[in-house]
């Protein structure tokens, strides 16, 4: 089984972000509780992916904090941590998470039935009850 991680960031290689993983995320709510939840992420380091590394559609433009890369005429993704949405209505599928991210850890594998269904298993043939004695 996966193990949470503290104080570390997951490995990306040159161009990309981390891959997929779990973050658990602290925040201090409304009623000044501190909450923990966990959300599926990705990280970018500092300066190693732009905008056209990742095919990222900016249609609203990018914002005034994003630094320019004149050779590679893009944009810097910042540095940070990405929630990401699979289901989100917009082009968009990563939002800045802006809570504290306090450990991650790699995705579980899916879900995957080991057992076969009863009506998956092929049962012996019926003897002849005469031929048994």
């Amino acid at each position: 089984m996966a193990q949470w991680n503290e104080n570390t960031v997951p490995k990306c290689d040159v161009g990309k972000c981390s891959d997929e993983v779990l973050t658990t995320v602290e925040y201090i709510g409304h009623d000044g509780k501190l909450y923990k939840r966990v959300i599926k992420a990705v990280y970018f380091p500092y300066h190693h992916c732009t905008v056209e590394d990742m095919g990222w559609n900016m249609c609203d433009g990018v914002l005034d904090n994003w630094e320019y890369s004149e050779e590679d005429d893009s944009y810097w993704i910042p540095q940070g941590w990405y929630e990401v949405c699979d289901y989100s209505p917009d082009d968009y599928s990563y939002f800045t998470i802006t809570d504290k991210v306090i450990a991650w850890m790699k995705l579980p594998k899916p879900f995957n039935k080991k057992l076969k269904q009863l009506s998956e298993i092929e049962l012996p043939k019926t003897l002849n009850p005469e031929v048994v004695k």
